[in-house]
């Protein structure tokens, strides 16, 4: 860049000062600027805000002392003198005086800025409190779940359902997509039984009862999900989605020792860690693949998928029962069991049928 280039770079910035001064100052993110030494030599009132400090009491303060990291001056001279260009920190601090001091996460993202022959650091600071808030319920939503299935004696219609409540309480769904997918479970098992019973001794009216009555637990690993992610209008991002994955592992855990029964609790379990595998492999949390994946499980998956594209969605709007119909079809062998897929179209009617005698509104 010549001198030329470089003065009018100058002059526009000058130009610009005033429009990016009005951002900076109007940003929900803290936005910080330090020197070497972790002093803290500019900030916008967000950040201030943040600590819930006044500036003028703490302007002598360096940053390490404002978040109570000793470490935090040795880490910044690394980063200064290091390659990278971004360093991401989280402190835990307690904001107020002491008797009504509040507990924040602050994540910081640390940018190592080049001006002329120097680097200066610059920081944005975001309150993530809400995350860790989240986690803290997610342990409780866990721990009260547990206690549901270990202390209650779970034995009864009623009290599967009080179970599986925990999560429409929190999902952005109703209690009667839990009926509605237990009612198209059993139309499609038994649809299953009546086809395959010569092969498999296991498909009876019991078998079948019991596979409807557990498809209500297909979602309750969801009682450990985030609110904001489970409530989210738009598209998820990739550590969200990851997020929500974990609900099928949470289901797993929480039934674990009904591994290997015979009862409807050991299907449910089969239901909840499996019903989001599929047929060619690449579903999750196993990667399970063909008939690999519990029958139970990939007979809900369908049933569960029917009704969230029939249904409105934060997401997306319902869409019609011909719409679901193409999409599932274009799955078979895909996401789906093609047996199970072919007996879905046979009676895809009934399900349609379920779905306007069980409707939200």
């Amino acid at each position: 860049m010549d001198n030329l280039d470089y003065l009018g770079t100058i002059e526009n910035l000058c130009t610009e000062n005033g429009k990016l001064q009005a951002i900076i100052e109007s940003s929900t993110n803290g936005i910080i600027e330090i020197n070497e030494y972790g002093d803290l030599i500019k900030s916008n009132p967000a950040f201030y805000q943040m600590l819930n400090i006044n500036p003028q009491d703490k302007e002598d303060l360096s940053l390490g002392e404002l978040l109570s990291s000793e470490y935090l001056v040795d880490d910044l001279k690394i980063f200064l003198n290091g390659d990278e260009d971004v360093l991401v920190q989280g402190f835990h601090i307690n904001v107020g005086e002491d008797d009504f001091a509040e507990m924040k996460y602050l994540e910081i993202k640390f940018l190592r800025v080049p001006i002329m022959d120097k680097y200066y650091i610059v920081g944005i600071v975001k309150d993530k409190s809400d995350i860790m808030r989240a986690l803290t319920n997610r342990e409780e939503y866990i721990s009260a779940l547990l206690n549901v299935i270990h202390e209650l004696k779970v034995d009864n219609r009623e009290t599967i359902y009080h179970i599986a409540s925990l999560v429409e309480l929190r999902d952005n769904t109703t209690g009667k997509h839990l009926q509605r997918v237990e009612s198209y479970t059993k139309k499609l098992a038994g649809e299953y039984m009546n086809a395959y019973r010569n092969r498999d001794k296991r498909l009876d009216e019991s078998f079948v009862d019991d596979m409807a009555l557990s498809s209500v637990l297909h979602d309750i690993g969801k009682v450990g999900i985030s609110d904001s992610i489970l409530q989210k209008p738009g598209k998820l991002s990739k550590p969200e989605f990851d997020s929500i994955k974990e609900h099928t592992i949470i289901a797993g855990e929480a039934l674990k020792e009904y591994k290997g029964r015979k009862d409807f609790l050991a299907m449910g379990r089969e239901i909840a860690t499996s019903h989001h595998e599929k047929w060619d492999g690449s579903g999750y949390p196993r990667q399970l693949e063909g008939e690999e994946i519990p029958l139970s499980a990939r007979i809900v998956s369908l049933c569960d998928t029917y009704d969230a594209l029939v249904s409105k969605r934060p997401y997306k709007e319902a869409y019609s029962h011909e719409k679901a119909l193409e999409i599932i079809k274009k799955e078979r062998g895909h996401s789906f069991d093609p047996e199970i897929v072919d007996l879905f179209l046979k009676i895809h009617f009934e399900f349609q049928k379920i779905r306007k005698e069980h409707n939200d509104s």
